[in-house]
């Protein structure tokens, strides 16, 4: 009782802490959905995709659709945030899913809600499990044996599809309406479909004039009250190792004029209600330099007092101007990707930026005022050498070099080491990565190396964890199931009957079919295998 009691005040505290803006209040409507993010609030809160859908749920005025998160703590039945209400009571319980790592909370959540976690187990009291979001485009064959429907690709007009068709259905059979749901155009539906590789995804080319926008900001989300933006959704580069430039659709970028009437209408409506105006705006692309009106948009928003960050900067296309709004936003720190300690290694991985570029950026960086670096690397990159290793702590010493030089004498440049993670759809979806020993010692001498420098490493287990996610097929199902039971990694895989040599440990031979892949190779597919032979031929 006492836990319940928590919850509820807990729920009301984060209501009352909110803004909401554009007609996104909560409705009521025929059909409950409870849209859920697989995580905590404030990172749900943060996330756009998650914030997209349910604007577009709310403003359209014909679903009751509330929000649901990962629990702090055990409180009894999984509920929404605004009502109180069982999630596991709504018409549909759908998901929105970015990373493969959450894969073990969204069951964690079902069994939460009271919900079979397996599809075959459900009857038609139980809710629609709906699954969306970027997991979508890459491989959702790990969690087939969990959800109802995937929606996938881009969300914005797919989902409110499936609802409008589920509102419709209601008073149909469970399998009467699935059979009706895989007819939309890129809904994948398990009990229908034999893989998801030959299926469209979705792209919502509207974009450009309509864009996605966090309409609710709280003091509680990992952004705290900052309006986030998309001002680009794709990446017009390939590197190979990377999903956004190989897996999602082509690059769209949303115009200047879009992006500063989104801040102004915000402002306006800030005034109408007389409340204290939204400050900070996070512009939200996986290549900001890479949008042609970078800087004006930057400019423009400076101009109209917002405190402005931005999501992804390539350090070799640093400017003046856009270094100086970053700087009077407040940003004191500088997150630099070369991502290699070579430039032979960063050709082969398809990100060629030389040592001289990535020096120009940071002395710019120093020039401008900021006063810290976070320089990221990976290691384990395919046919990376001891050469390319030793080159991370020549590159790494450069550049706090040309830091201090440039102003920050004071300033700190701390080091971040992540190990490769092969991915689906991408030119190294076929390269192993390192065993944990090997992994283990690589981090060990890389720490030596870089002695003096403040260095970061990411949990091993989180990350074999999700290179198995990732690469894995429907087989899988049972080494997550033991993961949500709370066993190890390493062991929940051995039990699961997992070979790891063979699905991580090893070069795979791009002749074999993943599971994500259609019956017959795509476009995508063959240009990605082109990209794999180039690189194995040290060709850029």
């Amino acid at each position: 009782m006492e836990r319940r009691k928590a919850a509820i005040e807990d729920r009301a505290s984060l209501l009352r802490g909110e803004t909401l803006y554009e007609g996104i209040r909560p409705r009521s409507g025929e059909l409950e959905v409870a849209l859920a993010y697989p995580n905590r609030y404030g990172v749900g809160m943060s996330n756009l995709g998650f914030q997209t859908i349910l604007g577009r749920m709310r403003r359209s005025g014909r679903f009751a659709a509330e929000r649901v998160f990962l629990p702090e703590a055990d409180s009894g039945p999984l509920r929404t945030v605004e009502s109180g209400r069982p999630a596991g009571g709504a018409h549909v319980l759908a998901f929105s899913i970015s990373f493969e790592n959450d894969y073990v909370n969204f069951l964690r959540m079902l069994r939460a809600a009271r919900v079979p976690l397996r599809r075959e187990e459900r009857e038609d009291r139980h809710p629609i499990v709906v699954v969306g979001g970027a997991c979508t485009y890459l491989n959702p064959e790990p969690l087939r044996p969990f959800v109802d429907v995937f929606l996938l690709g881009d969300g914005e007009e797919i989902a409110l599809e499936y609802l409008d068709l589920r509102l419709a259905d209601l008073r149909l059979p469970r399998a009467e309406h699935l059979e009706r749901a895989a007819r939309i155009e890129g809904a994948y539906v398990p009990a229908v479909h034999a893989r998801s590789g030959d299926l469209p995804r979705r792209s919502y080319e509207a974009i450009v004039s309509d864009p996605a926008v966090s309409r609710i900001l709280s003091p509680r989300a990992e952004f705290a009250n900052t309006l986030l933006v998309e001002i680009s959704r794709g990446c017009p580069r390939r590197c190979r190792f990377c999903t956004v430039g190989t897996a999602f659709p082509r690059f769209r970028a949303v115009p200047a004029d879009v992006v500063l009437s989104i801040a102004d209408r915000f402002r306006e409506e800030d005034e109408r209600f007389g409340r204290e105006p939204a400050r900070a705006i996070g512009l939200v692309t996986a290549a900001f330099f890479d949008h042609p009106e970078a800087e004006a948009i930057a400019a423009g928003l400076l101009r109209r007092g917002w405190l402005v960050t931005a999501s992804s900067v390539r350090v070799d296309q640093l400017t003046d101007s856009v270094l100086d709004a970053l700087r009077r936003s407040g940003l004191r720190t500088l997150t630099v990707a070369p991502e290699a300690g070579t430039p032979a290694l960063r050709a082969r991985i398809g990100k060629e930026t030389s040592d001289e570029a990535i020096l120009a950026g940071v002395e710019r960086a120093g020039r401008a005022g900021f006063r810290n670096l976070r320089v990221y690397f990976m290691l384990g990159l395919p046919r990376e050498t001891e050469e390319d290793r030793e080159g991370i702590l020549h590159l790494a010493q450069a550049i706090r070099a040309r830091f201090h030089s440039a102003g920050a004498k004071t300033g700190t440049v701390s080091i971040s080491l992540h190990p490769f993670v092969p991915k689906p759809r991408t030119p190294f979806q076929w390269s192993r990565m390192l065993t944990p020993q090997e992994m283990k010692t690589t981090i060990a001498r890389e720490r030596r190396r870089l002695f003096g420098f403040r260095v970061k490493a990411p949990d091993l287990r989180d990350v074999y964890t999700e290179a198995i996610l990732a690469l894995g097929g429907e087989e899988i199902a049972p080494f997550l199931v033991r993961l949500e039971g709370g066993e190890r990694w390493d062991r929940a895989a051995r039990e699961a009957g997992i070979d790891l040599d063979a699905l991580l440990f090893n070069d795979r031979s791009p002749e074999s079919r993943a599971p994500w892949e259609g019956g017959a190779p795509s476009r995508r597919d063959r240009a990605n295998r082109r990209e794999w032979e180039r690189a194995a031929a040290d060709r850029p």
